[in-house]
């Protein structure tokens, strides 16, 4: 046996072909090239992205959540003060967001609505982690009630619903990654999912700052060259073209874990619709996840301790010190499943 981390993925070089066609027709292969505008609106309607949002690749996640932050600022035209969970991937404290204010997550796994935070900061952003979603409603409500901005990093939570809706579509603005370790992911690639009132400000951010459509363009400060190019596009769009089989052949594996270990182990909060898609399986193991990943992995089996806190925070400390993230994609037999169930139940 020998379980890899990702399932493999197979390049349809025909439909790459097909698709810089459209690149090389036009002699653009970037600056919002064709194949950057399908992805797009691919992204929109393999992912149930509403109306009232747009949709626009950047280059990864992490630029991502950069760009959406900075383009409420463009729009407010001030610098904000935002807020984030210890219990999450380093961009959201990283670059222009190093100054951040980071709280511990909750009970529930998203931040931490401390009493005194609404004085603090103008936004905050939450990490809906590896596929499962927070109790959005909890931080939609806060942030309208507080009037505060709300981002939700989803870069490992692409198709997973929450009260009827993909958990992309809520709050200001929330980001994705194409990073080749997701399941949607090729390559290296990322998008922000926005309110309409600030994808002109984005879209300018992610072009050096520069508005081309303006008779005297200038450039700004917070932006940069965060655009995606046809090539990268390319690539994800003859991955995503597989979607309805890696969904579905995903959500048979991960219900079939769960039907073995649901009533033996506990996982990370999940608050979403039935048969979220995960990136991974994340396995709350007290005690035990130090033992049960030597042991998977003396039989092959990639698996890795996420997140290191950003700050190590009691309840961020507590989940890192005993998760144990195991691979969860449709290269999986039932057989490699039965052997994971078999050595985590032998040690707890």
């Amino acid at each position: 046996m020998n379980v890899n981390w990702i399932f493999t993925k197979h390049i349809n070089h025909e439909t790459v072909k097909n698709l810089l066609e459209l690149s090389s027709k036009n002699n653009q292969f970037t600056n919002g090239g064709p194949v950057v505008q399908l992805l797009e609106q691919n992204i929109r309607k393999i992912l149930s992205i509403n109306d009232d949002k747009d949709v626009i690749a950047v280059t990864n996640g992490s630029v991502a959540i950069w760009v959406a932050v900075n383009s409420i600022e463009f729009y407010n035209n001030k610098k904000l003060r935002w807020a984030t969970q210890s219990f999450t991937f380093p961009p959201s404290a990283q670059g222009m967001l190093q100054d951040i204010l980071i709280e511990d997550i909750d009970l529930d796994g998203g931040l931490e609505l401390t009493d005194d935070l609404k004085d603090k900061v103008d936004g905050i952003i939450v990490t809906n982690v590896f596929g499962n979603t927070v109790n959005i409603d909890k931080y939609v409500n806060w942030c309208n009630t507080h009037n505060k901005y709300l981002i939700f990093d989803n870069a490992a939570t692409s198709y997973s619903f929450y009260k009827g809706q993909n958990s992309l579509n809520y709050g200001n603005a929330s980001t994705l990654s194409f990073h080749h370790t997701k399941p949607l992911g090729f390559g290296e690639g990322g998008a922000v999912i926005i309110d309409k009132q600030f994808s002109k400000y984005l879209r300018q951010l992610i072009n050096f700052g520069i508005d081309n459509n303006a008779i005297n363009p200038i450039w700004h400060p917070l932006g940069s060259n965060y655009k995606m190019s046809d090539i990268s596009a390319a690539y994800i769009i003859q991955h995503l073209n597989n979607f309805d089989e890696i969904y579905t052949k995903t959500i048979k594996v991960i219900n079939y874990f769960k039907s073995k270990l649901s009533n033996k182990i506990s996982f990370y909060p999940n608050f979403s619709d039935d048969n979220p898609l995960l990136s991974c399986l994340c396995c709350i193991l007290p005690s035990k996840d130090l033992i049960i990943e030597k042991s998977l992995k003396e039989h092959n089996v990639f698996c890795r301790k996420y997140y290191k806190p950003l700050l190590f925070t009691p309840n961020s400390t507590y989940i890192y010190n005993n998760i144990l993230c195991i691979p969860c994609h449709c290269d999986m037999s039932t057989q490699d499943i039965d052997i994971i169930v078999n050595i985590i139940l032998s040690n707890i």
